[in-house]
């Protein structure tokens, strides 16, 4: 009965604590994460998150990747799987109501949607294109022109599984001058096709080809990773996976600049993004944190293992020493706390 009854127990404090989640509008919860440079913007402010694994993401969140790290998220409402690609950022623009809207910035991520019901939806955004599902597994990328001297950005949606509705918002650089909407041009592809979007002549231009075999490598390699065993961080995988390094990772700052301006100069919400800079400094902020809470942390057991000793001698007879080795324990657990206190009052 006693065993019942404690089931019963953490049953019921599972179902409360679901519900408090959802009552505070979760929207989606990291899976897993293969390191913890990772950035989430909630209303123009960094969300503190110690281990990024089982953190909560609301709706309107901005969430960016550093180098190396690679994200999976389960999405609340629907049951989908979302994975980010390192060096990416995006923002969960809606997940309510059976409406999911992301919007990619610049990089990569892959969407596992089961099958939709009604009238609901999911989209994801570049700010050349956008795609539409109602269940299936695909993928976006927004990346920098092969071409350097270009500094603009293409995005390739692409389609593992099921099928995806491809709007490219096609235009040229007349249209761009005058400030003219976007053409769409609307296509269907299926399992092993892409629509590339790109700028060619003058003019962003659509293509719709087989899927080139190095995405289908990049994910797989992804893939991999997360379903390993170890989640240590590695180096980038971008040289094995046939993806070009300039036109992704060397890429990044001229690809996510152009990216930014674009939806800027569509009345979009550029100026919520956070800026490579200040990207930059909340990580250096977060590593001199966690620095000084490891620096207090040992320094504090030092202390403490000195007093043990202390309390040892005073136990075993030796007076003296014993009192002499609680001070030393005392004064090296009072120099920790410079170490706590200044990583408190530093906020990444």
């Amino acid at each position: 009965m006693k065993s019942q009854h404690a089931l019963c127990v953490c049953m019921f404090a599972c179902l409360v604590l679901g519900a408090s989640a959802w009552a505070d509008g979760a929207a989606a919860v990291v899976e897993y994460a293969s390191g913890d440079d990772v950035i989430v913007l909630r209303a123009g402010r960094r969300v503190p998150a110690g281990d990024i694994l089982g953190m909560e993401l609301m709706e309107g969140d901005q969430v960016q990747t550093g180098k190396g790290v690679f994200l999976e998220m389960h999405v609340v409402s629907g049951g989908a799987v979302i994975k980010l690609a390192e060096n990416t950022t995006f923002v969960l623009e809606r997940l309510a109501d059976g409406k999911t809207s992301l919007r990619l910035v610049y990089g990569r991520i892959r969407a596992k949607v089961e099958k939709l019901a009604g009238t609901d939806s999911f989209v994801v955004k570049s700010t050349q294109a956008v795609a539409g599902v109602r269940g299936t597994d695909f993928g976006l990328d927004v990346m920098a022109a092969r071409s350097a001297a270009l500094g603009l950005t293409t995005t390739n949606v692409y389609c593992f599984q099921g099928f995806v509705d491809v709007t490219a918002l096609l235009r040229t650089d007349a249209q761009a001058a005058e400030s003219l909407e976007a053409i769409p041009r609307a296509s269907l592809i299926t399992a092993g096709e892409m629509v590339r979007v790109e700028f060619v002549s003058g003019a962003i231009q659509a293509s719709k080809t087989a899927l080139d075999p190095s995405i289908g490598e990049f994910w797989k390699t992804i893939d991999t990773r997360s379903t390993a065993e170890s989640t240590e961080p590695t180096e980038s995988i971008q040289s094995t996976s046939g993806i070009d390094q300039s036109a992704f990772d060397q890429g990044y700052a001229s690809g996510y600049a152009d990216a930014k301006n674009q939806i800027d100069a569509g009345g979009g919400i550029a100026d919520d993004f956070i800026s490579l800079d200040e990207a930059e400094a909340i990580r250096k902020a977060a590593r001199l944190q966690r620095g000084g809470i490891i620096a207090g942390a040992l320094v504090g057991t030092g202390g403490a293992a000195t007093a043990i000793y202390g309390l040892a001698m005073v136990a075993a007879g030796d007076t003296d020493q014993g009192l002499n080795a609680l001070t030393a324990g005392a004064i090296i657990s009072a120099s920790a706390l410079p170490f706590l206190i200044l990583s408190l009052c530093m906020k990444p």
